[in-house]
């Protein structure tokens, strides 16, 4: 009979995972092998995620929207280390390299040491450190809103930054609703829709009556199931959300080579402007058009070779693009005044 005394390290690390640590520490005083499983760096290391939130899966989130911190969350000083150091890696390294199908563990207390840093910082002993931990990460949600002020033209590295800010914050606060409904409006900025949705989700499990989560996921869903189509419709953004889908791109193609009505692979300010009286009923100013041609065009290459002024098929293509970011609705307009089913999208 099986007894936890028996059991294989990965085994007991699953069970362990659902005790409290106060009851860890006493199962550990029974037996000198139950002393040696509970003392385990990556049964502690999975508690860390198990009781204070996957960093881990925060840092995937955020590598999908292409926002990459990670080697700057394992350097800093400001988060409490919830990995192994350098030598311990390099032990356990040293190991598989003997036994690459076997699982291979640690026991040199560094596990148990990140724990004890992380609960100490996340349940302080003093009512004073409580109010200092308070007061820090209000002061970090102040800086991270002000750098989110400039919107979608913010930049890489600002995002960066604020994203970084919300990693202090939930290193003392773990349940902070506020963190992922901030690291969901980046990707949202970032037209990062999946990984905007699954902030919202795990935001949701927090605190589901958060008012500005529930806010930015009706947004949110509403671009998404006007891009990627809900049932019956065919999606106008490819998976990423970063250009079109194969239907989309055929139809723009399409749709391309029948305003270029002198054959000459751009689409010149009298053909832009057709397209605009076709889309929206009413013919544009020259101003407006030579607005629209620079936003997405300017000089491009004719099938002459000539460089002139307007958009070639990969600007119309981005107009679109941008469009369906901001209004899908508009999109599948457009495309049913081209004569095209705005669902199916043939």
């Amino acid at each position: 009979m099986a007894t936890l005394e028996t059991l294989p390290q990965e085994v007991f690390n699953q069970i362990a995972l659902d005790l409290e640590t106060s009851d860890l520490a006493t199962l550990a005083l029974t037996s000198r092998r139950l002393q040696t499983l509970s003392s385990c760096d990556q049964l502690w290391l999975e508690k860390i995620s198990a009781d204070f939130g996957n960093r881990h899966t925060i840092l995937d989130i955020l590598n999908d929207a292409d926002i990459d911190i990670t080697e700057m969350a394992l350097q800093t000083t400001e988060l409490v280390p919830w990995t192994l150091p350098d030598s311990t890696e390099q032990m356990t390294d040293m190991d598989d390299e003997e036994e690459e199908d076997q699982p291979m563990f640690t026991y040199t207390g560094d596990g148990l040491r990140c724990y004890r840093a992380r609960y100490t910082l996340v349940f302080p002993e003093t009512e004073s450190s409580l109010e200092n931990n308070t007061r820090r990460a209000d002061n970090l949600i102040d800086e991270t809103k002000h750098l989110l002020r400039a919107g979608p033209d913010a930049g890489p590295e600002v995002f960066a930054e604020a994203a970084m800010r919300l990693m202090m914050v939930q290193d003392m606060f773990p349940s902070s609703v506020e963190c992922y409904y901030l690291w969901a409006l980046i990707c949202y900025m970032l037209n990062k829709f999946p990984p905007a949705l699954r902030f919202l989700e795990i935001g949701q499990q927090v605190d589901a009556d958060h008012l500005p989560s529930k806010e930015l996921l009706a947004e949110v869903q509403t671009v998404v199931d006007g891009a990627y189509g809900k049932k019956g419709q065919t999606p106008l953004l490819n998976k990423e959300g970063t250009g079109p889908s194969a239907q989309l791109a055929k139809i723009l193609a399409i749709v391309f080579q029948r305003l270029d009505a002198d054959r000459d692979g751009v689409l010149n300010a009298a053909e832009i402007g057709k397209m605009v009286r076709t889309t929206n009923g009413q013919a544009p100013n020259a101003e407006m058009v030579a607005q629209i041609i620079h936003a997405f065009g300017g000089q491009v290459t004719s099938k002459s070779g000539r460089r002139v002024t307007g958009w070639d098929l990969n600007a119309l293509t981005n107009f679109y693009v941008a469009q369906t970011l901001d209004d899908p609705k508009e999109t599948r307009s457009d495309l049913a005044k081209f004569g095209f089913d705005p669902q199916t999208l043939k």
